[in-house]
């Protein structure tokens, strides 16, 4: 008996070693980034992107630099190339703006606000002005000039619009290759292809941002100048970069992400990303181009290879070190998204408004569900795994022990996460798999050898998501 106990163990940490080991293959295949198709037809485009990418990022170009006008010089001619009208807007930011937008970003209220919450306390410590609270990297000067460059793709009789967000200045200290020049020529690119179309159905913007790396400056400006946008552009997408391989992640969503990610999913692009890593960013104190526009009601999305974060504002963010694969991604991505975008009249563009949870589940796949559903389907699960939970103590199969204090612990963590954290739908597993190791340590014979193949599938199924969360979720976004 004990010989026999002894070899069925061997047999269940047999299988849930190699479901788990499965499941690791798997969820670091989540985030590998596809491989570059030399047969395809956007290989030419990625060529000229590559090329791109190695004149804009051979040195770093903040704003305000010589280089970023070398850059903003060589981005216009490329755009006049194609036969696009880009316009180059040119704002003044003085100090006092500058810090306005400091405060927005870290405190979330307007410079004036915060003047009259800490003016008092600080003119007590000698400081009477906000200038001299906050530091400016102005170089002595009392403003900046910022050039945004702006290309409309205008489709005739609508106003219905996406817009696409990258910034092309980067850090005194690096090329930015990664940091967002890939993102700049990946636009080019979906502005050369959809600039040759004859009959769009639906606006496009491309917006290129100057000044993003000493605050949002550029964005900012942008979208206090145009609030006539705001009712037109039913998605921003942004495009930003935290490292310089792996895998492209949608890591951020407006509120409302629902209809967001279901255009994307129905773009082709084939985001990578879960609803609980946007639910950690949003809990974070860190911002991109598209706070701005999230700031003022847009909806959008966010996209950033993330891999690589030792290269972030470093020289070493250069050509040279930039994955092709993730390169290849960002082209892809962006060009999917236009195209579906430009071809789709204005009706076929709105989405369904609400929340959603979604993960991948197997690479190129990504479940994307209703926040509601996501709580019927963990709901339904807990319920059927506290009911077989109880008919097996009734028959008297089961019998209270850690094991089935465990279980239940799981059971009620899942319907507490479902009903006050939806972060992630993935959380409906968890009772499932309570429920596969109740049958499994508790069902004979044939039923046994079933229960242990549905133990192993169980582990499988939570796992996936599981190291995708651990990994990507939890660990990387925190340094974005």
């Amino acid at each position: 008996m004990k010989r026999r106990s002894l070899k069925s163990i061997a047999l269940n940490i047999s299988l849930v070693c190699a479901a788990l080991l499965i499941g690791t293959v798997l969820g670091l295949l989540q985030v590998k980034p596809p491989r570059v198709n030399n047969n395809s037809d956007m290989h030419p485009a990625y060529l000229r992107m590559l090329d791109n990418i190695r004149d804009y990022a051979a040195r770093p170009h903040p704003n305000g630099s010589d280089e970023i006008g070398r850059v903003r010089a060589a981005i216009l001619s490329e755009l006049e190339g194609m036969g696009a009208s880009p316009v180059v807007e040119a704002e003044e930011m003085t100090e006092l703006e500058y810090i306005d937008s400091i405060v927005r970003l870290d405190y979330g209220m307007p410079l004036e606000e915060w003047w009259a919450l800490n003016g008092a306390a600080l003119a007590d410590a000698g400081i009477n002005t906000p200038e001299e609270n906050f530091t400016v990297p102005f170089e002595g000067h009392e403003s900046i000039t910022l050039h945004n460059i702006l290309v409309k793709l205008d489709a005739p009789g609508t106003e219905s619009a996406v817009m696409f967000v990258a910034h092309y200045d980067s850090t005194a200290d690096g090329p930015g290759a990664a940091d967002d020049m890939v993102s700049v020529c990946a636009m080019l690119e979906a502005v050369r292809a959809q600039a040759a179309d004859t009959a769009p159905k639906s606006d496009l913007y491309f917006l290129f941002t100057d000044g993003e790396e000493d605050g949002l400056l550029g964005a900012r400006k942008f979208v206090r100048a145009h609030p006539e946008l705001r009712e037109n552009v039913g998605l921003v997408v942004n495009l930003e970069a935290r490292g310089n391989r792996g895998a492209l992640l949608l890591f951020e969503t407006s509120s409302e992400s629902y209809g967001p990610v279901q255009l994307a999913l129905r773009a082709g692009a084939k985001p990578i990303g879960t609803s609980f890593a946007a639910a950690v960013y949003a809990m974070m104190p860190n911002y991109t181009d598209l706070t701005a526009f999230l700031d003022d009601g847009y909806a959008g999305i966010n996209f950033a290879a993330i891999e690589g974060v030792e290269t972030y504002h470093m020289p070493s963010d250069s050509f040279e070190n930039l994955d092709e694969n993730t390169a290849w991604q960002y082209l892809t991505t962006v060009n999917a998204i236009a195209e579906f975008a430009s071809q789709s009249p204005p009706d076929e563009m709105r989405y369904e408004q609400g929340k959603a949870v979604y993960f991948p589940f197997l690479p190129g796949v990504l479940v994307f569900i209703p926040l509601y559903l996501s709580h019927v389907l963990c709901g339904a699960a807990c319920a059927a795994a506290v009911a077989a939970a109880l008919y097996l103590i009734k028959r008297g199969k089961l019998k209270v022990s850690p094991l089935t204090v465990t279980m239940g612990i799981l059971v009620l963590l899942s319907i507490g996460a479902a009903i006050f954290f939806p972060l992630g739908a993935y959380l409906f597993y968890i009772p499932l798999l309570a429920a596969a190791l109740t049958a499994f340590m508790t069902v004979k014979s044939v039923l046994r050898a079933c229960a242990r193949m549905a133990a192993g599938v169980a582990v499988l199924l939570v796992w996936i998501p599981v190291l995708f969360l651990l990994w990507v979720s939890m660990i990387q976004p925190m340094m974005l």
